[in-house]
Parts: structure tokens; sequence; C-alpha cells
């Protein structure tokens, strides 16, 4: 069978035109990226930039179809009061734009599906809140590293009064837009301190105390953390949206960190 050769010429030409789009593409990208992490930061508060992805294969497809299927907006590492250095996301899907918004990243006032934040606890910011500075959190059911979606965690810590850590599978369960942390088994736990530390791993969070903008609507543990998220659907956007954490702000006269306000009595 005679294959027929595609001539060099046209490899070559088909090779530039399409490395042209590629870059071209990239570079529409990482330019509204970097304006939005630019107005994120000076509306939000935040000590550093965070990081923007705008999805899209390719991104600049949003011209023809009018939609950017998805904007996050990262930050690592950020100090909230009461709760010591935490990472939070903000998620933005099926967000409907113009072709100035395309090229500018100016998305304010454009129209969004869902938009989801999400903040992580890991072991120093949820031991912080229990006042166990050695706490450790992993799934009690997978040894990974990265240990899956779970809604129990294993805690090993060491509570105020111990003389060594102690580990507890917990449940961590969502009712209305309280957050419950409850011991389900003692795995390494003496018998003379079972009660203690039943009591020690027992703790309730108000939600609405995080800066979510909003009451948790799940809450699940991933790699050694435990992340809280909550949404909004067919939002109209703001820049203060895209903020990773919500800086409102708390009713001053409570503390949403106080572990003895939150604890399951």
């Amino acid at each position: 069978m005679f294959v027929p050769r595609i001539p060099l010429a046209l490899v070559t030409v088909a090779a530039v035109i399409g490395g042209a789009g590629w870059f071209t593409d990239s570079v529409a990208a990482l330019r509204v990226e970097r304006a939005i992490s630019r107005e994120v930061e000076e509306n939000s508060r935040l000590d550093m930039s965070p990081s923007v992805f705008v999805g899209g294969a390719p991104y600049l497809q949003a011209l023809v179809t009018g939609e950017i299927p998805r904007l996050s907006v990262d930050a690592l590492d950020v100090n909230v009061e009461g709760l010591g250095m935490v990472n939070a996301s903000t998620s933005v899907a099926g967000l409907l734009v113009e072709p100035g918004q395309v090229f500018s990243g100016e998305i304010e006032g454009a129209p969004a599906e869902l938009i989801s934040r999400t903040i992580s606890l890991d072991g120093v910011s949820l031991g912080r809140l229990l006042d166990m500075t050695d706490l450790d959190i992993a799934n009690p059911y997978n040894i990974s590293p990265t240990g899956g979606v779970s809604s129990e965690a294993q805690m090993t810590g060491t509570p105020p009064g111990f003389d060594a850590p102690v580990t507890v599978i917990v449940d961590l369960r969502l009712v209305g837009p309280m957050f419950h942390l409850t011991p389900r088994a003692l795995v390494d736990v003496p018998e003379e301190l079972a009660d203690r530390a039943r009591e020690a791993f027992t703790y309730s969070l108000d939600t609405r105390r995080l800066p979510l903008s909003g009451q948790a609507s799940s809450v699940t543990l991933s790699g050694g953390s435990i992340y809280f998220e909550a949404q909004r659907h067919n939002v109209t956007v703001q820049v203060s949206d895209l903020s990773p954490l919500d800086r409102t702000g708390p009713d001053p006269e409570e503390d949403p960190a106080d572990p003895q306000a939150r604890r399951i009595q």
C-alpha cells in the first residue's frame, strides 16, 4: 500500500504554528493569573501573592465559549488568629466572561456557577485548639503519604496532664453549622486514662466562625490535614470572593477558636 509522505516543510510549518499558538495561550493565561493574584493580594490583606490558576485547554477557548471552566486561588501558611498557620483556597467553577475579561482578568461582576472556599488544619493548627503541641493526624485505614480521603482520623498527641502521647480514632462530623470531633476508638491509651483521653479528643467548633464566609458544607481528612469547605451557588463574583480567606472577621465578642467554648458537653 502506498502511503504518501507529508512534506517536511508542511510538518515544520504545522509545528511552528502549533508552538506559537501554545505560547500565545500560555502567555495570555499567565498574564491573567498574575493580574488576579495582584488584585486578590491587595484586597485581601494577604502577606504574599496567592497562587492563581485559570483552567481551560487551551485557555483562550474562553473567547469562543464565553466561559472559564475553573479558576483557583491558593494561599499557603496564612496566619489566622486563634488557629495559627493554615492553608486556604478558593475555587470558581463555570465563570461566564466577556472577551475583554478573558484578556484582562478583571472578572468582578461576572456570574459563576459555584464558588468553593476551603481551609485546612494540620496537626499544628488543630493541636493548638486541643492544647496538644505534638498532635499528629493520619488516615486510620490508609498509611500512604497522601492518606486518601476519610471522614475519620487517627490522632496521636499528648493531652494536658499526660506524660506520654496517646492514640485515638475520631469521627469528623458536621451537624448543621457545628463540627464535632468525637472519639470512636481508643487505639493506644492506658486503661486508667481512657475517660480523660476521650474528653481530651472531644471537641466542637461552630464552622461559621472559620474564615469561610459561611458554614462548612463538608469536612474531610486528606494527607494529614482536616479540610473544611463552604460552597455558594450562582454567584456574581466580587474581588473579595476570590480571597482564600474571608477577612470580614468573626464576632469580636466571641473567640472562634476558644476550645472551652467549643467542647461538646
